[in-house]
């Protein structure tokens, strides 16, 4: 049995190695008491030895995923072009939808713009909240 949870605990380990979630964590400690349990000097039960690693592994998940899933949360950061969704800009070219026209300017840069609105024309000058990006082009209202 020490040869099956020390196997356990390299599997837990490889596990947590490979994957940038706490998949296997809690299992650890519960292997390492199982593998004390099953040597030769305490030789528990293997019955005990599976009790305890089943408790201590519930109990530590029970216990600490929570807080590990408040350190480890992701926060979504946007790159590239949604990173401009949301962002306001000037417009230095009137937008007319039906004509294919429109400009804004955007952090030091100029792009082709276009209404959400279609029918609505947009003057020079109007700060816009950009909305969507389709091609090269932010669709802004």
């Amino acid at each position: 049995m020490m040869f099956l949870w020390g196997t356990v605990f390299v599997l837990a380990i490889v596990a947590e190695a490979l994957t940038a979630e706490f998949v296997a964590v809690w299992f650890l400690p519960a292997a390492v008491v199982a593998f004390v349990l099953a040597l030769p000097a305490i030789d528990a039960a293997v019955w005990v030895q599976l009790l305890c690693f089943v408790l201590i592994g519930l109990g530590l998940v029970i216990a600490t995923r929570p807080l590990c899933k408040r350190l480890v949360r992701k926060e979504d950061t946007k790159t590239n072009v949604d990173a401009v969704i949301g962002k306001t800009c000037l417009v230095t070219e009137e937008i007319r939808n039906l004509d294919g026209l429109g400009e804004v300017k955007l952090g030091g840069l100029c792009w082709s713009a276009r209404a959400e609105d279609e029918s609505r024309v947009i003057a020079v000058g109007e700060q816009v909240e950009v909305v969507a990006v389709q091609g090269v082009k932010l669709i802004v209202k």
